[in-house]
């Protein structure tokens, strides 16, 4: 057996001796042990819905901390792929610069310069 399994036994252990005393605390106070008996069913389906609605919650936890994460992580990937993108854009850019430069310095104006201006 689980330890979850251990968990939701000792719970409803402790439920039924809630209930227990419930029942005998209402039967000292003088109500009838038949109208008793005819509550105890609707006690169990509310504690059965009880332990639904906890189950629900806590499944909707699980996803809410499962979805941020993978929304977390999403965005991150992201944020990393736009990071390379301005990357490779500025190597070019700088690239471009370079050929630029490199072309200014051997363009026809630089031809001129040297034959006509001895340095």
């Amino acid at each position: 057996m689980g330890s979850n399994a251990l968990e939701q036994l000792k719970r409803e252990t402790k439920d039924d001796a809630k209930l227990y005393s419930c029942i005998k605390e209402l039967y000292e106070q003088g109500v009838p042990f038949s109208e008793l008996k005819a509550l105890i069913p609707d006690i169990r389906r509310t504690r059965e819905q009880l332990h639904i609605k906890r189950m629900l919650e806590n499944n909707n936890e699980v996803l809410l901390s499962m979805i941020s994460k993978e929304m977390s992580f999403l965005l991150d990937a992201k944020e990393r792929q736009e990071e390379e993108e301005f990357r490779k854009l500025d190597q070019l850019i700088r690239q471009q610069q370079s050929f630029r430069k490199s072309a200014a310095g051997t363009g026809p104006v630089e031809k001129l310069k040297k034959l006509f201006l001895p340095a």
